[in-house]
């Protein structure tokens, strides 16, 4: 699953969001940088957030959410919302 959005107005940035459900590979990245790359084998918690700023000048604050099912997750619809500064900007399902 890929997702990209952009960030700001006079300063723009785009975040691009990246996850494998079924080899656990997570990826975030902002212009192309990545600031979270993570592998998960085993996870406790049903809502993964991801919080970041974004920008120099004109900073936002970013939150991007990962929800899994409780059992099988692999094998399920893994809903992922993305919020800039408060505001669902982008959402899809892994």
């Amino acid at each position: 699953m890929k997702m990209t959005f952009d960030v700001g107005v006079a300063e723009r940035h785009t975040v691009e969001f990246s996850f494998n459900k079924f080899w656990g590979n997570l990826s975030i990245k902002v212009d192309g940088i990545n600031i979270v790359r993570t592998i998960r084998f085993q996870s406790f918690s049903l809502v993964k957030k991801y919080d970041f700023r974004v920008g120099t000048n004109e900073q936002h604050f970013v939150t991007i959410e990962k929800h899994r099912a409780q059992f099988f997750a692999g094998f399920r619809p893994q809903p992922v919302h993305a919020y800039v500064d408060g505001q669902l900007v982008a959402q899809g399902v892994a």
